[in-house]
């Protein structure tokens, strides 16, 4: 018996789902809704395993009024104030320095309420976990802090910026991290938190109260499709005009009016001229 339109869709979703991995950062996203994984992350990246989280929140928008805002994919807090934005970039411009320290600042901002002494800023760490070796140091992570130039001592400011490099996996915890944010499948990953969540989400019934969660984050990934298929639309468009305008300049320049006139109603002749001149 043939399958329903909607037997077909849940079909096609499910194949979707089966291939996301935590380093998909929406996915990520709905995984870190239960805290506890979000903390084993944490504890495995800061080498703590004491650490415990007070509060999170996942895609915590940072407003600046006079300046660009931020939407954070995981703002956290620890039992000890320190606060935590876990960032997972695939792109190395994503993963750009000077938005580490963007984040830190605007991080800082909107923690120190007004009234409030400089010296009431809390611990703060950007946490950049990424695809790549972005920084090209052949490490699996990297510190990054503040020092005094002359002295070589470090600069007490208690802001920190960390890149985990997933990309290189061996036995450490760490390594064993960066293997499970690759893995498409439970068994191939080293945590009992995270892989009892990923089964959890993945083996939800799509068309049951249970797959709420995955059939919001599949509707989430459309509309980033779509987001990025208009903007590349956009951005196409303004090539070719830009190609058109360098291309009416040439002909102006070669004294070739006819040409330019032509051009204006004929798409087949505006082609040719574009493609004599190279553009």
């Amino acid at each position: 018996m043939p399958k329903s339109k909607v037997e077909n869709d849940i079909v096609e979703k499910q194949k979707i789902i089966s291939s996301l991995t935590l380093m998909d950062d929406l996915f990520m996203k709905v995984v870190l809704q239960d805290k506890e994984c979000t903390e084993y992350i944490l504890q495995t990246i800061m080498g703590d395993s004491t650490l415990k989280l007070k509060r999170q929140s996942l895609q915590k928008n940072l407003s600046n009024l006079h300046g660009h805002s931020l939407v954070l994919d995981c703002l956290c807090e620890d039992g000890n104030n320190n606060i935590y934005n876990i960032e997972i970039q695939n792109s190395s411009s994503g993963a750009d320095p000077k938005r580490a320290r963007y984040h830190a600042g605007l991080m800082d901002m909107h923690y120190l309420k007004k009234g409030n002494h400089f010296s009431q800023l809390p611990k703060s760490y950007v946490i950049f976990i990424t695809a790549n070796d972005v920084l090209y140091g052949e490490r699996q992570i990297y510190h990054i802090e503040r020092t005094i130039q002359e002295s070589g001592k470090p600069f007490w400011d208690d802001s920190h910026i960390i890149y985990f490099n997933t990309s290189y996996v061996d036995n450490s915890p760490l390594g064993k991290l960066a293997e499970d944010l690759h893995a498409t499948e439970t068994k191939q990953m080293n945590s009992g938190i995270l892989s009892r969540r990923v089964a959890l989400l993945k083996n939800a019934k799509l068309n049951e109260k249970g797959g709420k969660e995955m059939n919001v984050l599949l509707e989430n990934y459309r509309k980033k499709a779509l987001k990025e298929g208009i903007e590349k639309g956009r951005e196409e468009e303004i090539i070719a005009k830009q190609k058109v305008i360098q291309l009416m300049g040439l002909l102006a320049e070669h004294g070739r009016i006819d040409d330019i006139k032509k051009s204006s109603t004929d798409q087949e002749y505006l082609q040719s001229l574009l493609l004599e001149f190279g553009l």
